[in-house]
């Protein structure tokens, strides 16, 4: 079972969560359930993934097959970028709850700072990527008064955001009815942070990492150039060694490192001992010597750098954080 965090909104968040934007289709129901089965208890989708429908359809089925109830299981989804104007936030939220099959969700994140053309529907399946000409700019201020009525009308426990730098949190902060509670961004080893991760510490945002591995196996139309072998962490020879010494995976390593500056992270795996490795990660600490050996690997590499958004107005990563 994870660790667990206390958010600014008062509530808890299990610090591991599985990640389910790239499981298989066919292997997704499966992989659900038996991540529940292990010890899971934080499930993180968006809408723009295009499974909210087959994990609520497999978290219910666990449920009634278990001893525990909805509360026991904290969900999180995203917002999608074509339903960011104010008025079609609460709906797009009511959309995936039909689909997750729940009344409420534990963390509602708005995916993206860039917006897009809204959709006249909800698209079934994984929505399309909207071309250049698509791009709007909608007031995030205006985007997160209507995340902060899903909170009001208790359709979401806690509210954030998910890839967005320190001036757009700024901007939404300052005047914010509900705080954010979480800012969900790209963090590893080859890219830890911590300028980002210092200024949501002194908002009392909670820094959680999508990619914490790194993604050494994924490249796609997001990235610039797929990744150099020599920045493939899983096979680094300093995580290697330190995982060695400790006789824990590498990605046991690399997940410690930041959960123990208290990051939250959402590992995604369809492997079922890889799964329960990445869960398994509270019974170690790393020396502050290690820590600061995965530390020293830091060359800002970042992996999601979205090339497609690149001409937005809103894009986040022209900033330095």
């Amino acid at each position: 079972m994870a660790a667990s965090l206390t958010l600014n909104s008062g509530h808890r968040i299990p610090q591991v969560a599985l990640g389910t934007s790239r499981i298989s289709a066919d292997n997704l129901k499966i992989t659900i359930k038996r991540a529940l089965d292990i010890g899971y208890r934080h499930i993180d989708t968006a809408f723009w993934y295009g499974n909210e429908a087959v994990i609520g359809e497999a978290l219910q089925e666990w449920l009634r097959s278990s001893n525990l109830s909805r509360q026991d299981v904290y969900v999180t989804t995203k917002l999608h970028q074509a339903y960011m104007k104010g008025h079609a936030v609460g709906p797009a939220l009511d959309e995936s709850l039909r689909r997750l099959r729940v009344d409420y969700v534990d963390l509602y994140l708005i995916h993206t700072p860039c917006a897009a053309k809204e959709l006249d529907t909800y698209p079934e399946n994984k929505p399309a990527r909207p071309p250049e000409t698509d791009f709007i700019s909608v007031d995030l201020r205006e985007t997160w008064k209507a995340m902060e009525d899903t909170v009001f009308n208790g359709k979401a426990r806690s509210i954030g955001v998910s890839s967005f730098n320190s001036k757009q949190l700024d901007y939404i902060c300052e005047g914010a009815r509900i705080q954010p509670a979480v800012n969900q961004v790209e963090v590893h080893a080859r890219l830890p942070q911590r300028k980002l991760h210092d200024y949501c510490k002194s908002r009392n945002i909670l820094l959680q990492a999508f990619c914490p591995l790194g993604s050494p196996n994924f490249a796609g139309p997001i990235f610039v150039n797929k990744i150099q072998s020599s920045d493939n962490l899983l096979k680094h020879p300093v995580i290697l060694k330190i995982a060695n010494k400790y006789k824990r995976t590498v990605g046991q390593i690399l997940l410690r490192n930041l959960t123990q500056r208290g990051i939250a992270v959402v590992p995604k795996s369809e492997n079922p001992q890889r799964m329960e490795d990445n869960l398994n990660i509270f019974s170690f600490s790393l020396s502050d010597e290690d820590m600061n050996k995965v530390n020293e690997l830091d060359n800002g590499e970042r992996r999601f750098i979205f090339t497609w958004l690149k001409n937005h107005p809103d894009y986040p990563f022209h900033e330095e954080f």
